[in-house]
């Protein structure tokens, strides 16, 4: 089992179908293990063994919501890196079981987040590119990404824009499935993309 030491505080939106941007900082901040350990603890909250076995890079804000992960059957592990261009950084960690009201299976995530909600591959301000499959850390995962422009006040757009980039591995198991998702504005999506796939692939997606 993967070992370290979490970090706390912070983290408000990012973009994900039916959680784009709905994911706001009700959550509260990771506390750390005495062992170091970000897996399972007999004393939290969520009721299914803790599918996030994961090495988070050090700097990065880490926090979790066990008490709407035991509700909702989705297991998420969000951190938050530096900002640039006036918008975050983030990396996801999570775990889709059976029970979450938000997606029928992998499929259907890939479905709703690799093109926009006209169904299409590109617009104006759209852009995905196709699934394929790939491997990571040994395992079988369906790999995509998206270029999104986003307004930075989505009540006002003369406020200014940034463009968004993602990229996403989604695993298949049994029970459910694993997502992993890099969230950054352009300018720093290169920058930050050798630490996201680091991140990915630390973790087990078993």
């Amino acid at each position: 089992m993967t070992k370290l030491l979490l970090a706390a505080v912070f983290l408000g939106a990012c973009a994900c179908s039916d959680d784009r941007r709905a994911e706001t900082g009700e959550a509260q901040p990771e506390k750390p293990a005495l062992s170091g350990d970000v897996s399972s603890k007999k004393t939290a909250p969520a009721a299914a063994e803790d599918r996030l076995r994961c090495l988070p890079p050090a700097g990065w804000k880490v926090m979790r919501d066990r008490k709407k992960e035991a509700v909702s059957g989705i297991q998420k592990l969000e951190l938050a890196g530096p900002r640039a261009d006036r918008a975050p950084v983030f990396m996801y960690a999570s775990f889709y079981g059976p029970s979450n009201p938000v997606f029928a299976g992998h499929e259907d995530f890939i479905e709703r987040n690799s093109r926009n909600i006209l169904g299409e591959k590109e617009s104006d301000t759209e852009k995905f590119s196709p699934v394929k499959k790939a491997v990571l850390a040994g395992d079988e995962v369906f790999a995509f990404a998206s270029e999104i422009k986003e307004y930075l006040n989505p009540e006002n757009e003369s406020g200014g824009s940034v463009v968004i980039k993602e990229k996403f591995y989604v695993r298949p198991v049994a029970d459910g499935f694993f997502v992993l998702r890099y969230y950054a504005p352009a300018s720093a999506y290169g920058r930050y993309l050798p630490v996201f796939e680091k991140f990915a692939s630390s973790c087990e997606l078993r």
